[in-house]
């Protein structure tokens, strides 16, 4: 479901290229551009409802400028915060997943910089979903 999230994202949010400055899972150590990385944190299932989970995911704004990654971080947070009824794109190959709704866990918080001076701005999430 990474890939499918992802895809999302750079469906709904404008200057996104995935491979480019939109990643899922890791970014390639040879990035030094501003960029959005979603990463899986967890998640749980309900044995009860067939093919649903409680997915966890962090999405991580870098950016060189403190203001530029919080900005792109409360975009994803305004696409994505108590978002409900969304049909991820299908990634080729993969299944097709149903979001019965998108909570923050937290709003946008700051982590520090990372080793090249960039500015990291990180929110989580739970997407309660399941396969269509």
């Amino acid at each position: 479901m990474l890939k499918e999230i992802v895809s999302y994202l750079k469906q709904e949010l404008t200057g996104y290229t995935i491979g480019t400055n939109l990643f899922a899972g890791f970014v390639p150590s040879t990035i030094t551009n501003d960029h959005l990385v979603v990463i899986e944190t967890g998640g749980s299932t309900q044995p009860s409802i067939k093919d649903y989970v409680e997915k966890t995911i962090q999405v991580l704004s870098v950016a060189s400028d403190y203001y530029t990654a919080r900005d792109k971080a409360q975009d994803v947070y305004d696409l994505l915060h108590a978002g409900a009824g969304i049909s991820l794109p299908q990634v080729a190959g993969g299944k097709e997943y149903y979001v019965n709704a998108i909570v923050a866990i937290s709003a946008p918080q700051a982590l520090g910089q990372d080793s090249q001076g960039r500015f990291i701005i990180s929110t989580n999430y739970i997407l309660r979903s399941q396969d269509k």
